[in-house]
């Protein structure tokens, strides 16, 4: 919610660049120019996924540094704010979500989607998102945060990613929890 990564750098709010600078030394990082408000849209302004040849976020409320970043692909404008934490990105074409809106978006640029069910994923005691519980460790290593088979549709999930040659690993014992992505540098 507070950084969005492109690939190559991370693009934060302005408010926690600072910290990031100092934590991530060997990671390129600016500062964005939109402020992370506390209630949904003005909380969605680095929540961009990132994927092949697309950029799905909604785009009033995207930080202008990501939208210029991507000027290469193409911006798919969706109703869903949380681009990033409801998409689990599998590979550059593949995906997971359990949003509707945005598996016939994905579907209808030919990206390969699978449905899921909306539940068994926590954060902070509501229900979470996919996208937000998981993140590609490497092409083809798809991992998640707590324990994939406590998900009611894990066995869609497993068969989904090995039909495309990307392995799964669970994280930790218990419940998928949402923690906003994972993301590896």
């Amino acid at each position: 919610m507070q950084i969005h990564f492109t690939g190559s750098r991370l693009i934060c709010a302005p408010e926690v660049c600072r910290y990031y600078k100092t934590q991530l030394h060997d990671t390129e990082i600016i500062s964005g120019s939109r402020s992370i408000g506390s209630e949904y849209p003005y909380d969605i302004a680095y929540n961009t996924c990132a994927m092949g040849k697309y950029a799905i976020c909604r785009r009033e409320y995207t930080a202008p540094e990501i939208l210029s970043s991507y000027k290469d692909r193409e911006i798919l404008d969706t109703r869903q704010g949380y681009a990033k934490c409801s998409i689990c990105i599998v590979n550059s074409e593949t995906a997971i979500t359990s949003d509707s809106g945005l598996y016939s978006l994905m579907a209808s640029k030919g990206l390969n989607v699978l449905k899921i069910s909306p539940y068994d994923i926590e954060l902070y005691g509501m229900s979470g998102f996919i996208g937000g519980a998981s993140g590609l460790l490497y092409d083809n290593l798809l991992a998640f945060n707590g324990d994939l088979s406590t998900h009611r549709d894990h066995k869609n999930i497993e068969d989904f990613c090995r039909n495309v040659g990307v392995d799964t690993v669970s994280l930790s014992h218990g419940i998928l929890k949402d923690i906003g992505s994972i993301i590896s540098l």
